[in-house]
């Protein structure tokens, strides 16, 4: 496929733009942004607790990639590519 061939993109800006993400702030220099799905759906403490063992995720494998993690057995997948970490359910993918 070349640049030829793409139609549109859609851009972390746009998805933040039209509320489908929210930027939480950037923590151990990476941008935090989880779903509005999730959001809805978890409380504030189960929010931070994603935050923190998604960054701890990050850290341990250091290769962009996304993994699953689980808050209070909540299946969590963890996007991360190397500078923003997208916190998101199972069903936002």
């Amino acid at each position: 496929m070349s640049e030829e061939d793409i139609i549109d993109v859609y851009t972390r800006e746009y998805a933040i733009k039209d509320g489908i993400i929210f930027n939480a702030g950037r923590i151990a220099n990476r941008e935090i942004d989880p779903t509005a799905n999730l959001v809805a759906k978890l409380d504030k403490r189960e929010i931070a607790k994603a935050i923190v063992e998604g960054l701890e995720s990050a850290r341990h494998f250091r290769q962009p990639d996304v993994r699953e993690i689980e808050v209070n057995s909540k299946k969590i997948w963890v996007d991360d590519n190397g500078s923003i970490i997208t916190l998101m359910l199972p069903e936002d993918y």
